[in-house]
């Protein structure tokens, strides 16, 4: 009985101490939720990031400009009454976005340094190694970009007023401006890569510029009787360049800005209304290399044609579309070989061009189509 009642005794004083610490255990448990619970309230309040400074400029990464960010500007920059605002055509501007990074608002008046980046180099020998035909090169001497930009204090964004002159730029020359955020006081500049620093390729647009489909485009090589020999050649695209407001430029055949060659074969097109304002005119073709003796076989014409979106009725659908495309020219540095004599022999080739090719912008008409810096 005794023997009984110790056991007794001793279980209810463990059962005694096993309450005595779960209610500790409890206790502390209840306190740390507390304590959380309290941190927790708080934690939207408090800045999550750094506010760093960087460039809202997102990379291609498809296309013909992998690497860099493709900005359109129109080639001239006109005012409400039509004049050019900055005092003659071919003068434009592009406004890029400076962006304070956090998840609370900018609480500081920021003066932020904007410089010259140096990684331009660095860029061409990454993408094209020894082919420096393909290099990109600086448009820096072409632009005019402020050296410091405020943001005031609650403000997370501020537009970077970059101004250029287009005059005399030859776009068979791929230019690139290369800009950074310079250190400063008060501000960081972001450490990612391609935050701090924007790689814009800036390509200047007309009417009559841009991207055309030239499914309907064939060439042909010529015999020595200029007939057409074998199968015509089917071509995809073609990219016309800005040179003036109604001047393009594009490459001959199938050839394009990825070919070492290009600025052998470049061709010119001028667009001439019929009437000022018109939308159908002729379109003068002519070329400055003598080497290519270029030829146009007929008249070519243009056509623009402009109709509201049958879905989206804001949206406008411009297309230009260029008929009766007929030339031919001479290729004579494709086939090129070094005989045993180490002489060079040119055995050149002739082509013939002929077809329509068309070119489709969709315009938001509930803005200026000057600031639609992106076309589909």
């Amino acid at each position: 009985e005794i023997t009984t009642r110790l056991v007794g005794s001793e279980m209810c004083i463990r059962d005694s101490m096993m309450t005595i610490k779960k209610a500790a255990t409890l206790g502390l448990l209840a306190s740390a939720a507390m304590v959380m619970a309290t941190s927790c309230n708080n934690d939207w309040e408090d800045e999550q990031y750094a506010h760093y400074i960087s460039f809202k400029a997102p990379l291609d990464t498809d296309g013909n400009s992998v690497g860099v960010t493709t900005v359109y500007v129109p080639f001239t920059r006109y005012n409400e009454a039509g004049e050019p605002r900055y005092g003659a055509e071919g003068k434009s501007s592009y406004q890029l976005p400076v962006l304070v990074s956090g998840s609370t608002d900018n609480p500081d008046n920021l003066t932020v340094n904007i410089a010259h980046s140096d990684t331009l180099p660095i860029l061409n020998v990454a993408r094209f190694g020894t082919r420096e035909e393909l290099y990109y090169q600086d448009l820096w001497d072409f632009a005019e970009v402020p050296q410091t930009i405020n943001i005031a204090s609650g403000q997370n964004m501020a537009l970077l007023d970059v101004r250029f002159d287009f005059n005399g730029l030859d776009l068979s020359d791929r230019y690139v401006l290369p800009i950074v955020v310079a250190p400063g006081s008060g501000y960081q500049r972001n450490p990612r890569k391609n935050y701090g620093q924007a790689m814009l390729r800036i390509l200047p647009y007309t009417t009559y510029s841009g991207v055309y489909q030239a499914q309907n485009t064939t060439f042909y090589i010529l015999d020595k009787n200029d007939k057409k020999s074998g199968d015509p050649g089917a071509m995809n695209t073609v990219q016309c360049y800005t040179v003036s407001n109604d001047v393009v430029f594009f490459y001959a055949g199938n050839f394009d800005e990825t070919s070492l060659l290009r600025k052998h074969y470049k061709v010119y097109a001028k667009f001439e209304p019929f009437e000022e304002g018109g939308t159908r005119g002729n379109v003068t073709l002519w070329s400055d290399t003598p080497e290519m003796e270029f030829v146009v076989n007929k008249q070519a014409t243009f056509n623009i044609i402009e109709q509201a979106d049958e879905v989206q009725t804001y949206i406008m659908r411009r297309t230009v579309i260029i008929s009766d495309i007929d030339y031919t020219f001479v290729d004579t540095h494709t086939a090129r070989f070094i005989g045993p004599d180490g002489q060079e022999t040119v055995n050149p080739i002739k082509y013939n061009v002929s077809g329509s090719m068309a070119m489709e912008r969709k315009l938001n008409t509930q803005m200026p189509e000057e600031d639609q810096v992106i076309f589909e």
